[in-house]
């Protein structure tokens, strides 16, 4: 789901980590966010992303591209991205408990912080996140030596 195939052979370019855990190693950019490069079957932009939840454990989704910008009527500002289940049979990306999650890509970039999301009938089927740019700014405006890839201390 999240790696093409390779053009000239049938097997993806996914390599496994040794320990077959993904290392959260980087930021998903704006920029990225906005053209990411990868389609769908209609052709259309979208990138596949995972979480692994509270609730809900490790579930697939969809983010298609939708960045939204939010003000309050105190000047309070956020951010919010739009994540859909991976397809009809997947189930939910998300449920009540899974609020704080981080939300990564199959390269271990960080997309967002799971935040809520909006149920339709019994089922979840969109899921809003903060994006993860924008929390590490906030965060580093505040705190300039913040490191999020320390791996040992």
């Amino acid at each position: 789901m999240f790696y093409p195939l390779d053009l000239t052979s049938t097997r993806t370019s996914f390599k496994f980590p040794p320990n077959r855990q993904l290392k959260v190693k980087g930021i998903a950019t704006r920029e990225f966010l906005a053209n990411p490069g990868c389609f769908n079957s209609k052709d259309l932009p979208c990138l596949v992303v995972l979480k692994d939840g509270n609730t809900t454990d490790l579930t697939v989704g969809r983010y298609a591209g939708l960045e939204a910008y939010v003000a309050n009527d105190h000047g309070e500002e956020s951010m919010e991205l739009a994540i859909y289940n991976y397809n009809n049979r997947s189930g939910d990306f998300s449920s009540k408990g899974d609020s704080g999650s981080l939300i990564v890509d199959g390269y271990g970039n960080m997309i967002g912080l799971l935040h809520s999301g909006m149920p339709r009938g019994g089922s979840t089927h969109v899921t809003f996140a903060t994006p993860a740019w924008w929390i590490i700014q906030k965060i580093k405006d505040q705190y300039p030596h913040a490191d999020f890839y320390r791996t040992g201390w």
